[in-house]
């Protein structure tokens, strides 16, 4: 079944029309706008049980440093489109604006805000330096929601940037930058609204899709949409169904991880298997297979986008965290490989 479906994308979607497809993408104006996140990984060797506490002691070995949440999306598209706009906000203690400013592309044009009272949110994870293995994470943040003042400012560079862009991605990873006036000021006025509004440790329970309205496309996890409805046994068919009978939502896109996706298109259901990978790591999957996937809905692509999403998750979770971001060239050679069979289908 899977083989067949790979097959069928093959024969009306050969690699030629496909690079067609993607230079299209290159003329499409781009505003990005959500959360800067900042991921530290420190990797460490364990040496077992400290003598005097119950708790692991370890060696420090090095770290690496990305960026991640909204800076993550903005180098996705920016490595498709010539021409986008991103807009964040950095605290104002432990800014690290030189670090985000040179972790864009240069094709990025970058227009900060600074949140009152908060650090830059920074989530340092600590590793086993051998196997990888996560050992456990640290958060900076405040999540409060930005202050009225610093909410006028954005609601003006929205204003300014809402009518000169064709597509708007909206990352919401609910670290407080997101207010109602904003999802209500972005839903009048973009063009083509993307949404994904992340649901994570620091806002679990907070920070559900079904506080937007009208988003044009939409990606979310299956654990995500079961919040969304309130449903954790039904099957993935079923509860795109309750997603749509409660919102009204039309286009929307979700990841089951090992089971592939699932693309809710009009009243209609397509899946797409995942891929036999070797994933180092889930850590910004979410943020490449939402970029991705949006340009191809903006340009109503829309029979290829479950695809899409499993090779482009396929490629993320190739790597740490968002270490590097997708391009055309690494689409266009796991594409080639998943039809030549070099790799297979669940």
């Amino acid at each position: 079944m899977e083989e067949s479906y790979i097959e069928g994308i093959k024969r009306k979607y050969s690699i030629e029309k496909l690079k067609e497809a993607l230079s299209q993408f290159k003329r499409i104006k781009i505003l990005v706008i959500g959360d800067t996140i900042i991921d530290e990984y420190h990797f460490t060797r364990p040496k077992g049980r400290a003598t005097k506490d119950p708790i692991l002691s370890v060696d420090y070995v090095n770290h690496e440093v990305y960026g991640g949440g909204i800076l993550a999306v903005a180098n996705h598209v920016s490595n498709f489109a010539d021409e986008v706009t991103c807009i964040t906000a950095i605290g104002d203690r432990n800014d690290r604006k030189d670090f985000i400013t040179g972790a864009l592309n240069k094709n990025v044009d970058l227009k900060l805000l600074v949140k009152k009272d908060s650090p830059t949110t920074i989530k340092k994870r600590y590793l086993d330096n051998i196997r990888n293995e996560k050992l456990f994470k640290v958060e900076f943040i405040n999540e409060a929601p930005i202050d009225e003042e610093t909410e006028k400012k954005l609601i003006g560079f929205l204003e300014q940037e809402l009518p000169k862009n064709d597509l708007v991605l909206l990352g919401d990873f609910g670290h407080g930058l997101i207010t109602e006036k904003v999802i209500k000021l972005l839903e009048e006025k973009s063009k083509y609204l993307a949404v994904n509004a992340q649901c994570n440790s620091a806002n679990l329970g907070f920070n559900f899709v079904t506080k937007y309205s009208k988003p044009k496309y939409i990606t979310m996890d299956i654990t995500e949409l079961q919040y969304a409805v309130s449903d954790r046994f039904s099957t993935v068919d079923v509860l795109m169904k309750k997603l749509r009978d409660k919102t009204g939502f039309s286009n929307f896109l979700v990841t089951m991880g090992k089971e592939g996706a699932g693309y809710f298109n009009n009243n209609n259901i397509r899946f797409s298997p995942a891929f036999v990978t070797r994933p180092k790591d889930t850590v910004g999957a979410g943020d490449a297979v939402f970029s991705v996937t949006s340009l191809f809905s903006c340009l109503g692509m829309k029979e290829l986008i479950p695809f899409i999403a499993n090779c482009a998750g396929g490629i993320a979770v190739s790597y740490l965290g968002n270490k590097e971001s997708i391009n055309k060239e690494k689409l266009l050679e796991f594409i080639s490989q998943a039809y030549n069979g070099e790799i297979k289908a669940v």
